[in-house]
């Protein structure tokens, strides 16, 4: 057993714990004769952000609004963040780009380097923004800040079973004077993800330009329902649907959006057993294995098909897409969709997606419109159950797609096949 003797004088006493003590110990001994700064002392400003309450937020224009929550695997979807009123924001508040931000609580110490896409947003109180006085540098303690010795002294600083990091210990935390030369267990992922961001935005600019649909506004709590009567459909939500601007805009006709059923477009595999030995090792993934905001495949997994659950039905081709059509996520924002690339052909997967073959339809434009509240909230409509939401095929064929024109929508393929390829070096 490894022992280590710690005097008395590098002991803290307000921080009585085995964890502190050695990671303290650690980070002395890694940063010994290096001369150290206090982290203050290289900025301008170190800030948490704006304490917000429920009547803050906002359907109208605003600032978006960055919290813990919306930074999944130190990545932020920024689509999905909300909107809070201008009158409560301050300066201080608002990012820019070359700032670095830190969690401060919950899964606190994750570290964000604010691009040119996220700049302009604010912060919850929970996120703790360091401005330096030399931006240029800003991107070398980003990196220092993700690398190991980095996270050790930003782990010695959480208090608490919250693991709560407050500003002022942010402030005087001693960092090498030669931070920048701790960069070689670190890579720069933020510029992968801010190139990836703008490409779906680009496609998102294109495909709005012609259509005015971005989702409702508020949803009907009173209605009353005379046309739409369905004995086999007694749930008040289902009937909502047909109060919608939703519904009003699928069944409008427009000069430059046509309308089609998806069932004219694709042919929906059956979910037929393969003829597969129960011996033969296969490749395989799960509905959980599809990132539903990079609509990217992150992991596979490889296993006797006879050790498969029944479910594993479907053997997936390059050019084909899946596409959720169960479970609590289905026709929302984590709605899981993904395109079959060259990676994964030939994999099998389970029959909890629906498995399409675009016929006439690109599947990367189909891709993009999957992840539209116009397709999402559709699929929502169809969908039935309460513990368990699910699409039924017949249904699942007759959400509308719009069509553009042909030059349109192959502005939108290209910039979400660049997209793609920008992930998949990624993952």
């Amino acid at each position: 057993m490894n022992c280590v003797f710690i005097t008395p004088d590098k002991m803290d006493g307000k921080r009585i714990s085995y964890d502190y003590v050695v990671q303290q110990y650690e980070i002395q001994r890694l940063l010994q004769r290096r001369p150290l700064i206090t982290l203050i002392d290289i900025c301008k400003e170190i800030t948490s952000g704006i304490r917000v309450k429920k009547e803050y937020y906002t359907d109208k224009n605003g600032y978006k609004i960055i919290a813990p929550g919306d930074i999944r695997n130190e990545v932020i979807y920024i689509n999905e963040l909300k909107v809070v009123q201008p009158e409560v924001v301050r300066e201080k508040d608002i990012i820019n780009n070359g700032d670095i931000l830190i969690t401060a609580s919950g899964k606190s110490g994750q570290v964000i380097y604010v691009n040119e896409v996220l700049e302009g947003c604010v912060v919850t109180s929970d996120i703790i923004k360091i401005t330096l006085r030399d931006r240029d540098k800003g991107i070398r303690l980003y990196k220092f800040l993700k690398s190991s010795i980095g996270q050790m002294l930003l782990n010695s600083i959480k208090i608490g079973i919250l693991n709560k990091i407050f500003v002022e210990d942010v402030e005087n935390l001693l960092i090498p004077e030669d931070f920048d030369t701790y960069q070689e267990d670190c890579s720069d992922d933020s510029t992968v993800y801010a190139e990836a961001e703008k490409l779906y935005r680009s496609a998102e600019n294109i495909f709005y330009r012609v259509f005015d649909y971005k989702g409702e506004k508020k949803n009907l709590k009173h209605f009353y329902v005379t046309e739409y009567l369905d004995s086999h459909r007694l749930d008040p939500e289902y009937y909502s649907n047909f109060y919608t601007e939703l519904y009003r805009v699928i069944h409008k006709n427009f000069d430059d959006v046509k309308w089609e059923e998806l069932g004219e477009l694709v042919e929906i595999k059956k979910a037929d057993k393969p003829e597969i030995s129960k011996n033969q090792k296969v490749k395989y993934f799960l509905l959980a294995d599809i990132d539903p905001n990079f609509s990217i495949i992150k992991e596979t997994h490889e296993d006797f098909y006879g050790n498969l659950s029944n479910r594993m039905r479907y053997i997936v081709r390059r050019g084909e897409i899946v596409t959720a059509k169960g479970g609590s996520a289905t026709g929302t924002k984590g709605h899981a969709t993904a395109l079959i690339t060259e990676k994964f052909d030939g994999l099998v997967t389970t029959d909890a997606l629906y498995n399409l073959v675009p016929r006439r339809i690109n599947p990367y434009y189909l891709l993009f419109l999957f992840k539209q509240p116009i397709i999402l909230n559709q699929v929502n409509m169809f969908t039935k159950g309460t513990l368990y939401k699910l699409i039924q095929r017949n249904d699942f064929e007759k959400i509308k797609i719009p069509r553009l024109e042909s030059s349109l929508e192959e502005q939108i393929v290209d910039k979400m096949m660049n997209y793609l390829s920008v992930l998949q070096n990624k993952f």
